[in-house]
Parts: C-alpha cells; sequence; structure tokens
C-alpha cells in the first residue's frame, strides 16, 4: 500500500506550497546571483576605464620624473656648477617637461638655481632645515638614496604642488645635494581628464606615501573613497596613490531586469508546484478509484483486505480482539425490480452513510458486493461485545428510506466473527463470518414488504 499521507489531500496540498517555497527561494537565489553578475560586469566596466586613467597618469608622470635622473647625472659630473651652463641646462630640460612648474637644484640642501626664475624668487636661498614638511621628504630621500615624491604641498614661492626629489651623490659617494622637479598638478590632471567626454566615472585620487602626506586628496572629491567604489594602487617614488572610482550616475541597480527576472521564477515556480499539486492529486484520485467502491466511496474489497490484515497483526501485537460483520441486505433485489436501478442505488448509498455514521473513525466499513457490506471493528472481544454494535446497526438499516415521496424498507442479516475466537487469519474470519450470516438467513421467516410494511423479523443477526 502507498504511504497514507500521500493519500491525504491537505498533505498534497502542503507539499505542493513547500515546492513552490523551495522553488521562489531558488529563484531568489537565482535573481540575486544575477544581480551580482551584473554588478560584477558594472564594476569590471568601472575597473577597465580606471585603469585607463591609472595607465595615462603613470606615463605622464614617470616622464617628467626621468628628467630628473638626466640632471642628476649632470651634476654628478660637474661638481663645480657654471650658472650660465647651468641655465642652459635647465632651460632645456624645462622643455621636455610637459607638467614642470619649475626646476631647482639643491646643493646642501640649499636652493641656488631654479628655472624659470621668474615668478619664483622666493625660493632662492630657502633651506629645506627650514621648512618640517619638506625636510620630512628630503631627509627620507637622503637616507633611501632614491626619488621621493610627495604633495601636494604649499610651495614657497605660493601655491601648490607636486615636488619630486632626487638625492645627488658624487663618483665618490659624496652627498651633493637635491634635484627637485615642481610639477604643476592642474595641468597633470587636465591631460588625463583630455577626451574623456562624456566621463563614464567618477573617479578621486589621494596620496598613501610615508611622508606625512597620508590621506591627503589630490584629486576630486573625498566623499568617493567613504562610498563604495572600484579601488587601484599606484606606485610612485617613496610611496603610493590610491584611485577610487565610481559609475559617474551611479551604482544603479538593473531594476527593470532584476524585476522580470524575479517575476519570472516566481511564475515558473507557480506552475511547477500547481503541476505537482494536479499530479500528486491525480494519483490520489486514481489510487482512490482503485480501492474505493465507486457508487458509495466505501473501500472496496481490496481495501478491505488491507486493513483486515492489519488489524490481524495489530491485534496479535496488542494481545487484543476485534470483530469482523458480514452485513447481506434482505429483500434489496425487489426493490431493483420494482422501482429500477436508481432506487436500489440510493439504498445502497443511503444504506453506507447509515453504517459509516454510526461507527467509530478507527472502524471500516466496506462494500464487498452488491448489496454486501463488511465492518471491522477494532477492540470488540468476544460475543457480548460484538452484539451490542450489531442490535445499533440493526437498528439504523431497517429505518425507511424515502425515495420520490416514497419509503423503501429494507432488512439485514448480519454474520459475526471475532478474533481469536472464530479464527486467526484473515480468510479464517471472513469464512466465518460468511457462514454465520448465511445460516441466518436460511432461518429468516418473513419476507420482505417493499411497500413499506414493517415485517417482523426485519433485521436479524446470528453470532457463533
Amino acid at each position: 500500500m502507498p504511504a497514507d499521507w500521500l493519500a491525504r489531500p491537505r498533505f498534497v496540498s502542503a507539499f505542493s506550497i513547500v515546492v513552490f517555497l523551495l522553488l521562489a527561494a531558488f529563484g531568489e537565489y537565482v535573481v540575486r546571483i544575477e544581480a551580482e553578475r551584473l554588478r560584477v560586469i558594472a564594476q569590471n566596466q568601472v575597473l577597465a576605464e580606471a585603469s585607463t586613467i591609472r595607465a595615462r597618469l603613470e606615463g605622464e608622470l614617470y616622464s617628467t620624473l626621468y628628467l630628473a635622473n638626466g640632471l642628476s647625472s649632470y651634476v654628478s659630473a660637474h661638481k663645480a656648477l657654471d650658472p650660465a651652463a647651468v641655465k642652459i641646462i635647465l632651460s632645456t630640460v624645462f622643455g621636455y617637461g610637459r607638467h614642470l612648474r619649475n626646476i631647482v637644484l639643491a646643493p646642501d640642501n640649499e636652493v641656488r638655481f631654479t628655472y624659470p626664475l621668474k615668478g619664483n624668487e622666493k625660493v632662492i636661498g630657502f633651506r629645506y632645515q627650514d621648512n618640517a614638511e619638506q625636510w620630512r621628504a628630503v631627509k627620507r630621500a637622503m637616507e633611501t638614496r632614491t626619488t621621493v615624491l610627495s604633495g601636494p604641498v604649499d610651495l614657497v614661492q605660493g601655491g601648490r604642488g607636486l615636488i619630486s626629489r632626487t638625492p645627488v651623490f658624487l663618483p665618490d659617494g659624496e652627498y651633493w645635494g637635491i634635484v627637485a622637479l615642481v610639477i604643476n598638478i592642474d595641468s597633470l590632471f587636465a591631460t588625463i581628464n583630455k577626451d574623456r567626454r562624456p566621463a563614464r566615472i567618477t573617479w578621486a585620487l589621494r596620496s598613501n606615501d610615508e611622508t606625512g602626506e597620508k590621506g591627503r586628496i589630490l584629486f576630486g572629491d573625498a566623499w568617493l573613497f567613504d562610498h563604495d567604489h572600484v579601488n587601484l594602487s599606484i606606485a610612485i617614488p617613496g610611496g603610493s596613490w590610491e584611485l577610487a572610482a565610481t559609475p559617474a550616475e551611479g551604482w544603479r541597480p538593473p531594476g527593470k531586469r532584476l524585476l522580470v527576472l524575479r517575476i519570472a521564477t516566481l511564475a515558473l515556480s507557480g506552475l511547477i508546484a500547481a503541476l505537482v499539486f494536479l499530479v500528486l492529486f491525480e494519483r490520489i484520485r486514481i489510487q482512490h478509484l482503485a480501492l474505493h467502491d465507486s457508487l458509495t466511496d466505501l473501500p472496496n474489497r481490496r481495501l478491505l483486505d488491507d486493513r483486515l490484515e492489519r488489524a490481524i497483526a495489530q491485534a496479535r501485537r496488542n494481545r487484543d480482539g476485534f470483530a469482523l460483520l458480514y452485513v447481506d441486505l434482505d429483500d434489496f433485489k425487489p426493490i431493483n425490480d420494482r422501482f429500477g436501478h436508481r432506487a436500489g442505488d440510493h439504498v445502497l448509498v443511503e444504506i453506507a452513510r447509515r453504517l459509516r455514521g454510526a461507527l467509530r473513525r478507527a472502524d471500516t466499513v466496506a462494500r464487498v458486493g452488491g448489496d454486501e457490506f463488511m465492518l471491522i471493528l477494532p477492540g470488540a472481544r468476544g460475543r457480548h461485545g460484538a452484539m451490542t454494535v450489531v442490535q445499533k446497526l440493526a437498528g439504523i438499516i431497517c429505518q425507511p428510506i424515502g425515495y420520490k415521496g416514497q419509503y423503501l424498507n429494507v432488512s439485514a442479516s448480519i454474520g459475526v466473527s471475532t478474533y481469536p475466537e472464530n479464527g486467526v487469519t484473515a480468510d479464517a474470519l471472513i469464512s466465518h463470518a460468511d457462514g454465520s450470516m448465511y445460516r441466518f438467513k436460511q432461518h429468516r421467516k418473513s419476507p420482505t414488504d417493499i411497500n413499506g410494511n414493517q415485517r417482523s423479523g426485519a433485521v436479524s443477526s446470528e453470532v457463533s
């Protein structure tokens, strides 16, 4: 026999709801995966644009910083500098620097040469030791013997800029001084943003070096670093810069696409759940038809046999008893002959309803033939226990049955067998109940009055 819970519609409904919820949850998971996928695509697009900016920034920056290497080599080879020659050299180098504001030579850390001089006169004679902010960068360059880029810093000659400081050492290892390049920030970033119209991302840049400039904003708005953004690191001499970027219009969720996907997954979940419900419900219907009488909806002989075997097993396990009743309607054929099969069907349905209503939920009422019924009564032991139920059923069956303005009367012969007194197998119990019923039927005395007149001995039974 199939599992009992599968035969109950409420469990099928609950199971279908669970299927829907599980599928809907999986659908929501798919929606979230898709949302994450779209977000990754958007991030990759921003990252690609930001990488282009980083590449252009590094190219522009290092093409300027490399000029300091040539100056360092010149100074190292000419310890005693001729002012006229220095002016020519600085003028030539300045011409190659697209973003240079001025060039500074500071032997012994004191500025003695600058180009162009006009507008930068205040820087002549400036000693780095006198400015704590700039001295940190110079000292670091001296200690590491490498170029250090810092900024933006406040310039002595006014304004702000990036300063590249390259230490110069003579061939004998003696420290000579500093070659400094002052870079125009506005020119540098204007070149980076050139030809970026319309701008697809918003970006900002801040320093992250070790010269006291950590966290200073070089370009853009600081709020970008406090919100969801794509992050890139840019290596610079002596430290690094941090580039943050977001889409120009912000991280816009793909609302319509996800909404359509969510609706589609919910619809598919509902469809699958409905199909599951229909399939299981149809399975229940087919199973019910296979195990129940089509007219009275009572269990048929197949289901009765199964329940009888279960009753025997349970009684044996619990050392208990039960009764099996065999009910045969008397004088049923005359009703069929006189009033037709519809009247007979009506009588059978009504008797089935009465029997079912008179018994407990644990009891079984089955139709096993044309006008024959069998009942299993768990817990009923011996003749006296069974007779109580028999008398109750006798009174119910003999009550008149209304049909199209007339009353039809039937009686019944009821045979009884009890477990274990009359048998311990299904065949033995059925055989005994059947024999008990027919023994009484042979001794009945009065015929049934199909016109509604009650006869003597209308309902009878035998227990043996």
